[in-house]
């Protein structure tokens, strides 16, 4: 059993932390040590050619000079990752970020849940740990990918939760959850209709009234546009 206090905890989605317990750890650098190290994160379940590696943190310089930059980056990594873990054991040809290795990821969270079997308990943590998109201040290209992978992961574990939600007539539970897809994606018109319909549902005419009107509003300031039949007809 790993001893909490040594282990190491990653926050990749919002702003990135680490901590090992629960003392802050700094972030690597400079910045392409600190993409490099969120790559290997991102892609820990398999190993990555150092080719494949190079040319995605380097695009724009010739092949030799992006693999010596990739070594040494490597290298300042290694360094300024905690002592005592072999976190990114040494391969010929490929990295990869030890998949025994004594680490929480908040990403991994996310990819491995289970909505179908999570109790309140379970949600409490995933949004907990959901602070914000991946990366927040990072806007390489492989980066905005990966950012809407997980972020479309999240939404439709909420857009699941809603439904399950419903069926069993948890509409307390279904506004919450509703509100939190909303904060988490405020430009699509659907999560207004529903949150506008279950406040109806659950007798608080003028919060629904309320949503139709933050609809409206967003609608016409960001996207020029009026309500959807579907939305005008509740």
């Amino acid at each position: 059993m790993s001893d909490r206090t040594r282990t190491l905890h990653i926050h990749l989605l919002g702003t990135p932390q680490a901590f090992i317990g629960d003392e802050p750890l700094p972030l690597p650098s400079p910045p392409k040590a600190f993409l490099l190290w969120a790559y290997l994160l991102l892609k820990r379940a398999q190993p990555v050619s150092r080719e494949q590696l190079a040319y995605l943190l380097w695009p724009d310089v010739p092949e030799p000079e992006a693999r010596a930059n990739l070594r040494r980056h490597l290298h300042l990594l290694r360094k300024q990752l905690p002592p005592g873990g072999d976190w990114i054991p040494a391969a010929r040809g490929t990295l990869q970020w030890n998949p025994a290795a004594d680490c929480q990821l908040d990403v991994a969270v996310l990819e491995s849940f289970d909505v179908e079997t999570a109790g309140d308990e379970e949600w409490a943590v995933l949004d907990g740990l959901y602070r914000g998109d991946l990366l927040e201040g990072f806007y390489d290209d492989w980066v905005l990918t990966e950012r809407a992978r997980l972020r479309r992961r999240y939404i439709r574990l909420l857009e699941r939760r809603i439904a399950l939600q419903k069926a069993r007539g948890d509409l307390r539970g279904a506004i919450h959850t509703t509100q939190r897809l909303l904060a988490c994606d405020p430009l699509r018109e659907e999560p207004y209709r529903s949150l506008t319909e279950l406040y109806y549902r659950a007798g608080d005419r003028a919060a629904a009234l309320r949503e139709f009107a933050r609809c409206a509003d967003m609608l016409r300031t960001e996207l020029d546009a009026a309500p959807m039949p579907e939305t005008l007809a509740l």
